[in-house]
């Protein structure tokens, strides 16, 4: 058997007779009431693509997909001394293959964790699972409180992350041990506890205190039983679980009906540009029927210039520099009029940013609860949100909840959230007056990477509707577009904004004509050829 990398997947090389002797035991001693259904996925390429290193390990793999990846060779020394470190500790006078041989009953189960076959023979996958394992419960065993450390039966001695010159590990490591495809299963280290004699309680302050700690959001539950725990296979699904508990959403969740003065997402992307033409021309068609001298003196040479080829004339050098400069300006004028409404793109919801709806009125509060806790009050025109704590991590831990989340549900409840903050956090005033009410509390250098973080997260995750958030956002909008500045702003955009193209072409005709009269006048005398008396200029 050998080993050698296609692309960055590494291939293991099997001799026919190999593959025959692995394939036919397989299907030989497979028991089906050992199989667990799948829970370590393969992030899809549509979730990865956009930022590949939020989900592909960098210093650190653990489990099957990333073992053969050149560039992780080097931390594999410091999962060695963590496996030395818990021998010499807990079973100095036995060998460790004594410990890989008691799971070799788990192998099946661990095989079927997995969503990818693992190629591997049964000692060699074991051998590395249970390394890995033990250096998990090291780190692990960095997260819990320094008192519950001092009195946990695991480790004693220096921990192997506070040694002189590992500190890096802190943040390093624990980027790559969130990610979903790292994920080992919960129940390989319950079964080296066994080994090891050890009171299990000590793994369940282990995993309850590391989901504490990493989580940037609020835990439904902490006080977990050891029996609830092994109840989820590994550990991003664990943290998912005490995020979320579980949440019921129906099998059919109604669409977000949007209130009656709040545009569609296809009117803000392509408004209708022939709408205020269409009243002028109603207007002038209205005039011209009118019985009046004066009047048809007026709508008579506009319905001419109205009636003209303005495509030919727009191709024009000298009317389509005037048409685009005109053009220009009146965009660049109803920009500033609707500078605090923005133009939603296709992977944000419809909802206002976070200073738009303070400036109509929307006061932002804290609330007590989880995120099912989101709501707005339509009475008193609060918005509750829960508490979101970020830090360096905090964008991995959430995008690999997320594609955990899409690979085992229908409804995203988080990525509907990350949808909601997506659409709210625009700029970094944004998340600066989201600070300061206490909604969320970061870390980060700037108010800006707060901004970053959200806006390129939901780009490929698949639309969901979950209620109470989808509630929420409704009532925002029903009450923002139901304000009298958005509904006057709205009209105009839809009348006034809707009509540049004409306006566009009467300016630019208009100074043609103007420029026509000027020639004329150089060549005859104007006063006398409209009969005006020459004193009229002076």
């Amino acid at each position: 058997m050998g080993v050698f990398v296609v692309g960055d997947v590494p291939v293991v090389a099997m001799e026919s007779s190999e593959w025959v002797d692995s394939r036919g035991g397989a299907l030989g001693g497979a028991e089906t009431n050992r199989v667990h259904p799948v829970s370590i996925f393969r992030v899809p390429k549509t979730l990865s693509s956009f930022k590949p290193d939020a989900y592909m390990p960098l210093l650190m793999g653990l489990g099957p997909y990333h073992r053969f990846r050149p560039e992780l060779y080097e931390m594999e020394r410091y999962k060695l001394v963590a496996a030395t470190k818990a021998k010499s500790e807990h079973f100095p006078t036995r060998e460790f293959q004594e410990l890989v041989d008691t799971l070799k009953e788990k192998e099946d189960e661990i095989r079927s964790c997995y969503h990818m076959y693992l190629d591997y023979d049964g000692n060699t996958l074991l051998w590395f699972m249970t390394i890995d394992g033990l250096f998990l419960l090291e780190f692990f065993h960095t997260c819990i409180s320094k008192e519950d450390r001092l009195s946990s039966s695991w480790s004693r001695t220096p921990n192997l992350f506070e040694s002189a010159g590992s500190k890096f590990a802190d943040h390093s490591i624990l980027h790559d041990v969130v990610m979903l495809e790292n994920q080992i299963p919960i129940f390989l280290l319950g079964n080296i506890f066994d080994f090891l004699d050890i009171d299990k309680n000590v793994l369940l302050s282990m995993v309850t205190g590391f989901c504490s700690e990493v989580s940037p959001f609020k835990l439904i539950k902490k006080d977990l039983s050891l029996s609830e725990v092994y109840e989820h296979d590994h550990l991003l699904k664990l943290l998912y679980h005490l995020i979320v508990m579980d949440v019921k959403v129906p099998k059919e969740a109604c669409p977000i009906n949007m209130p009656s003065g709040a545009p569609c997402p296809e009117e803000e992307t392509h408004p209708k540009v022939d709408s205020g033409s269409q009243v002028l021309c109603s207007l002038l068609k209205l005039l011209s029927h009118l019985n009046i001298r004066l009047v048809r003196k007026i709508t008579k040479p506009i319905n001419m210039i109205v009636s003209l080829p303005w495509a030919a004339a727009k191709s024009l050098p000298e009317v389509s520099r005037m048409a685009t400069n005109l053009e220009e300006g009146l965009k660049s004028e109803f920009d500033v009029l609707g500078e605090d409404i923005k133009n939603p793109i296709v992977e944000e919801i419809m909802i206002p940013s976070v200073s738009a709806l303070c400036k109509a009125g929307v006061e932002f509060c804290l609330s007590n609860g989880d995120i099912s806790s989101i709501k707005f009050d339509k009475r008193k025109k609060k918005l509750y949100l829960p508490h979101l704590q970020l830090n360096v991590n905090s964008d991995v831990i959430v995008r690999n909840l997320v594609a955990f989340e899409t690979s085992i549900s229908d409804f995203l409840v988080l990525g509907r959230y990350t949808e909601l903050m997506n659409g709210i956090i625009d700029t970094a005033e944004d998340a600066k007056l989201l600070k300061k009410k206490g909604i969320i509390t970061y870390s980060l250098k700037t108010d800006a990477e707060v901004a970053q973080l959200f806006n390129g997260m939901t780009k490929s995750i698949r639309p969901s509707k979950v209620p109470y958030i989808d509630i929420a956002i409704e009532d925002v909008n029903k009450y923002y577009y139901g304000t009298r500045k958005v509904k006057v702003y709205m009209c105009m955009k839809k009348y006034v904004y809707g009509s540049w193209q004409i306006l566009t072409f009467l300016a630019a005709v208009l100074v043609v004509l103007l420029m026509g009269m000027q020639s004329f006048c150089s060549v005859y005398s104007c006063p006398r050829f409209f009969n005006l008396s020459n004193d009229l200029g002076k």
